[in-house]
């Protein structure tokens, strides 16, 4: 999960932060025209070191053990015991160090004790609460980004148990038509067998990436179309506008073949006035399928299992990129879908 620059960052940008803090104090009395002498020296880089300990203490270990499994009491006492621990490390350390050198500032780390600690402690503090926000923060990151990944995972899952729904569904009904067809005329039959072994190629072979080449889906609808228009001897009023140009647009493959089967399923009565009109059309990075049909279907409160599986891949695929809307008006069926792809 870790990307080698993060992995970089994560490693040297603590340490460049130390040794600006460290040289700081180094810069700032160089501007004021003083330099430090050897022990003011020796005694910042001791409670730097100090600082530096209690932040990787904490960023490394603590937060992990402590904060992660909800143990702030444990965390806190682990903190100030380690505090108060390199605060008498650092005080008698550089009260040491500074005997040794017999220096001015000596006096200070003999009587002025709870000054230092103050001082002390307060900077371990803000170290520590340093190290805790910036690994929570990266624990948070990277939560999000394994949440975004299994989330991700989940809608592949999603959209290729739908997909393999669509498939029977589509089988079934080519078959269907196919069987309709034989009764009729069976050198058309045969035909139409042949121009279903490329709709199967396509929808077996050609549909497993998310997003396919529309001009591929448009040329596999009108291969569909015409195979209904054979089963269907052109008795009735059926349009049919198609994109000549799709330039090189991409689109979720079968999105608009439930709405079309649906049309000729439920558009067509051999006793009863009927039309279908197909329309597909391109805006700018806009798709618009505009289907109007007679409505025949019988009234049960229900969509098809198609629409319906649909429905679910638009969700997940173009969720507020796209409008879908259907319904029937004074016996016309109609089915507007819009995709900004």
């Amino acid at each position: 999960m870790h990307n080698p620059q993060m992995n970089r960052l994560r490693k040297f940008l603590p340490i460049f932060t130390w040794i600006g803090v460290f040289l700081m104090p180094i810069l700032t009395t160089q501007l004021e025209g003083k330099l430090p002498s050897l022990d003011w020296y020796i005694a910042n880089l001791l409670l730097i070191c100090s600082i530096c300990v209690i932040f990787y203490v904490d960023f490394y270990f603590l937060v992990d053990k402590f904060i992660l499994k909800q143990k702030i009491a444990k965390f806190i006492l682990t903190n100030v015991g380690i505090g108060i621990s390199l605060t008498l490390l650092d005080y008698y350390g550089i009260g040491q160090i500074l005997r040794n050198y017999e220096t001015e500032n000596l006096e200070f780390f003999q009587y002025d004790f709870f000054p230092f600690s103050l001082v002390s402690l307060t900077l371990m503090a803000l170290s520590a609460s340093l190290g805790v926000s910036i690994r929570m923060t990266e624990y948070s990151f990277y939560s999000n980004i394994k949440i975004s990944e299994i989330k991700k995972v989940q809608a592949e899952t999603e959209l290729a148990n739908l997909k393999n729904q669509i498939n029977p569904h589509f089988l079934f009904n080519t078959l269907n038509n196919i069987y309709a067809l034989s009764s009729v005329d069976i050198e058309k039959a045969k035909e139409t067998i042949h121009d279903l072994s490329h709709l199967l190629r396509y929808v077996i072979y050609d549909t497993s990436p998310i997003h396919v080449p529309l001009k591929g889906e448009i040329a596999f609808l009108k291969k569909y179309i015409q195979i209904e228009r054979l089963r269907l001897q052109e008795k009735f009023d059926i349009q049919v506008f198609l994109p000549e140009n799709c330039g090189n647009l991409e689109i979720a493959p079968l999105l608009f073949l439930p709405f079309i089967e649906n049309a000729f399923k439920h558009g067509i009565s051999y006793s009863q006035k009927s039309f279908i009109h197909i329309n597909i059309s391109i805006n700018d990075d806009t798709i618009i399928c505009h289907i109007i049909n007679s409505d025949h279907a019988k009234k049960n409160g229900t969509i098809g299992v198609g629409i319906e599986n649909t429905t679910k891949r638009l969700n997940l695929l173009y969720s507020d990129q796209y409008t879908l809307q259907y319904g029937t008006k004074n016996n016309v069926y109609e089915t507007i879908l819009s995709i900004k792809v």
